[in-house]
């Protein structure tokens, strides 16, 4: 080789960066959120030192925000090879398998992390929401309250607490959570209209109200704290009031079946027989349902429409999966509307006809007797 050669390939040398001066700019990159950036500069580095543990999590950290799971896996586990007890990259290779609803490999690795780090609050956080879509539930509790022995006022574990208790039907105990939470935010939207709903399933109807005006005053047209207002409305039988709120709902979309079934029942009560069947025909075309069917088969029998009564008698009977349980819902709804003596009508007349399975005739052969 000349001696000119020689010179420029020293000097090249020269002029090409550290391996540590690529990871400075690389870490910069990453922290600025520039991912494609820090992982060129990572993996010129990986080039020269391809096991250089600093590079690998950088990579791994790169690739795992970008979206190439792989690579960053790939990463990861290189350099668990070469250091078992790596945090970054039992850390990062948790996170990864979490991204791929690998929960339980996931849980696994941050248990790992734990040992050597054992208050990292927000490991912790990872491993309890991983625990509850595992169906985990003790072991989700367990953790989310080992974070606030230390931490009182987490949000993060305060948040997925409640949701954990929300999801077991613990409502009042979930209701003190969200209320914890929403001390960071008020106007927390999506809580407030939870809360709402917990309290009206405990039926602490007027506690329910508030929740749900706190949440109109964020956001006026916000479908499901509208829904829930209606339904205080609805339980103080002010259907009135209930239908004028609930109208509000339906400009912005085409309302739920059970929007459809709740205002047929309210127009029902205030004698609005032919607004009361628009709603629940506008219920069933979403399929079938229950209470929108009961709602017609008293509709119909009020008008002493016996045929379309018998229809849909028939068809509430054919969607139910307890006959008896069906007639006896029926029975108490006629009842509750004081339509006692027309339901009698409505069971002589299927009598009547002998149409239909033995089983619900004989069902309301009994009905009859025991009313009588």
């Amino acid at each position: 080789m000349s001696q000119p050669e020689s010179a420029n390939i020293q000097e090249n040398h020269q002029r090409q960066p550290s391996v540590i001066d690529l990871s400075k700019k690389a870490r910069q990159k990453l922290r600025s959120r520039r991912y494609a950036e820090a992982r060129s500069l990572f993996a010129q580095g990986l080039e020269r030192e391809p096991e250089n543990p600093y590079l690998l999590s950088g990579m791994g950290d790169a690739c795992r925000e970008i979206g190439d799971f792989d690579e960053a896996e790939r990463c990861y586990c290189n350099l668990l090879d070469i250091d078992p007890k790596n945090l970054f990259a039992l850390r990062g290779l948790g996170d990864i398998y979490k991204k791929q609803n690998r929960h339980q490999e996931a849980v696994q690795l941050w248990d790992r992390y734990l040992v050597l780090r054992p208050q990292d609050k927000f490991v912790m956080t990872r491993i309890a929401d991983s625990c509850k879509i595992l169906a985990q539930f003790e072991r989700a509790e367990q953790v989310y309250r080992q974070i606030l022995q230390y931490s009182p006022g987490d949000r993060f574990a305060l948040t997925g607490l409640a949701d954990l208790q929300h999801r077991l039907g613990k409502d009042a105990e979930a209701i003190d959570t969200y209320e914890k939470v929403l001390k960071f935010d008020e106007n927390e939207l999506h809580i407030l209209t939870i809360v709402g709903k917990l309290c009206w399933r405990i039926s602490d109807f007027e506690r329910a109200e508030g929740y749900f005006r706190r949440a109109l005053q964020v956001d006026p047209k916000n479908p499901y704290a509208l829904y829930g207002l209606g339904n205080c409305f609805r339980w103080y039988r002010q259907y009135d009031k209930a239908l004028e709120i609930w109208k509000k709902i339906l400009p912005h979309s085409d309302g739920t079946q059970a929007l459809h079934t709740r205002m047929g029942d309210a127009y029902y009560h205030l004698g609005q027989l032919k607004e009361a069947e628009k709603s629940y025909q506008k219920s069933l075309a979403f399929g079938e349902e229950l209470y929108a069917t009961a709602g017609l088969v008293c509709l119909f029998s009020e008008r002493r429409d016996w045929a379309k009564g018998a229809h849909y008698f028939w068809s509430l009977i054919a969607g139910a999966n307890d006959v008896t349980s069906a007639i006896e819902m029926l029975v108490q709804r006629f009842i509750r509307s004081g339509q006692r003596e027309i339901m009698c009508e409505l069971f002589r007349s299927l009598l009547t006809t002998g149409i239909g399975k033995k089983n619900v005739l004989d069902e309301i052969d009994a009905q009859l007797k025991r009313l009588s």
